[in-house]
């Protein structure tokens, strides 16, 4: 028996998973999953492009699991988008591990971020950072909803050298647009193992099913999330951007730009953003430094700010004002505001009370107004905003941004910035005033 036939025979009669309705089921003889695993056997390096609830994630544990029992020694590394997602690959590796036979589940160890063999073998599942494979030096790396990642680019770069030593790669994602490093990995001459999956395989997605799921969904989220479609752009709320128009290719330094400098800030412990703008006497701006934070205080993210500003060469003294959430003018639990406790560290702080379509619609007329002109462009350096930026979606409705993908950060501190800045009514300011900056 090959390794794809003895692999497949050992996933049937040994792993369960748990679904959310059904509750723990014996993996499922399917075709499409059965084609999966011979691909993952047979293929060093696999893209797999994929529509929702595919069972792909499941299917490449198990042979993880698989392959830690009986065949590779090394280090598993699964990388997710966030913390939230790789707790999840964890709680699902918690789940096949359980319910193994006592003889192959005996000494394997679960904690929170990985799953240690008997063996050796460790799988290791983080939040995807360019840092994560430099960490563990791993033989075999899941990268997990590969194109819904922020800094892609930079996290392969970190991968490649393992990749390019022997390791072993797996790419999983739905599509996500054309512009994006797995849109890449799946469509250029790369000589990778490229796999499909499209719902039409499973033989529980019926008509009746197609007209269910349909229910509420756009017709390009639709595309999208099961047609397995990466042209996909209409529910993008900036679809006046463009990379070649609106990403500079020379380096930008703030300094010497001519331009004054400001700063945009999105509040938050969760996840705090900050973005650094330079305007031109023009009236062009660039965004051209950012910070994105995860469970950071107001005191983690005034030392980032600082860091960043180092990195560039500026003071606070170089800096107009910073446009902020004005929620952070409320006060905190601990009784003083996010605005009061930043401003008491020195930093200068503008904010006032707009609905997010009057900023959306100053940031969509600065990309490219209705003659054509184009007032604000990103530095290279600014790749997360960028990403977030370029996959800020419409809701279902498409009345209104939607809040609930992680983008509205990124977009909500250039918001903010922009509302402080071309907005008709009074600035409210925190801090010290600044020569030439409007009252």
């Amino acid at each position: 028996m090959n390794e794809p036939q003895a692999a497949w025979k050992w996933i049937l009669e040994n792993i369960k998973t748990l679904d959310a309705v059904g509750g723990l089921k014996p993996f499922p003889n399917y075709d499409f999953a059965r084609r999966l695993v011979e691909a993952l056997c047979a293929e060093r390096i696999l893209i797999v492009a994929k529509s929702r609830q595919m069972m792909a994630t499941w299917t490449v544990l198990a042979v993880t699991v698989y392959r830690a029992l009986f065949n590779d020694a090394g280090i598993y590394l699964f990388l997710s988008k966030g913390a939230r997602d790789s707790g999840e690959l964890i709680k699902r590796m918690k789940t096949i591990v359980r319910m193994l036979p006592e003889e192959e589940g005996q000494g394997i160890k679960v904690t929170k971020e990985e799953v240690v063999f008997p063996t050796g073998v460790r799988i290791i599942s983080l939040p995807a950072t360019e840092f994560a494979p430099r960490m563990h030096s791993p033989t075999c790396v899941f990268w997990d909803e590969l194109a819904f990642t922020p800094k892609a680019e930079d996290i392969w770069t970190s991968v490649k050298p393992a990749v390019d030593s022997g390791g072993a790669f797996i790419g999983v994602s739905t599509p996500n647009g054309s512009d994006n490093l797995f849109h890449r990995l799946f469509t250029e001459n790369n000589g990778f193992g490229k796999l499909r999956l499209h719902y039409c395989e499973h033989p529980r997605r019926d008509e009746a099913w197609k007209l269910e799921a349909m229910r509420g969904m756009s017709i390009p989220h639709w595309r999208q999330e099961y047609e397995v479609d990466f042209n996909v752009f209409a529910d993008r709320v900036f679809d006046e951007y463009d990379p070649d128009v609106h990403i500079l290719r020379t380096p930008f330094n703030p300094l010497t730009a001519g331009g004054h400098i400001y700063r945009g800030i999105d509040f938050g412990y969760r996840h705090p953003y900050v973005v650094w703008a330079s305007l031109s006497p023009m009236g062009e701006m660039t965004i051209f430094d950012e910070w994105e934070g995860e469970n950071a205080t107001v005191e983690e993210l005034a030392q980032a700010i600082s860091r960043v500003d180092a990195r560039n060469g500026i003071r606070e003294s170089n800096v107009v004002f910073s446009g902020c959430d004005p929620a952070g003018a409320a006060c905190a639990d601990v009784g003083v505001s996010a605005v009061e406790r930043l401003g008491g560290m020195g930093f200068k702080l503008a904010y006032r009370t707009s609905g997010i379509s009057a900023g959306v619609d100053l940031i969509k007329s600065l990309l490219k107004d209705a003659a054509g002109t184009v007032r604000l462009r990103f530095a290279a350096r600014a790749e997360a905003t960028i990403f977030h930026f370029t996959h800020y979606r419409w809701d279902k409705n498409g009345d209104k941004p939607d809040k609930g993908d992680g983008h509205d950060h990124a977009v909500d501190a250039l918001r903010y910035l922009i509302i402080n800045l071309f907005g008709r009514k009074p600035v409210n300011w925190s801090g010290a005033m600044v020569r030439g900056a409007a009252r």
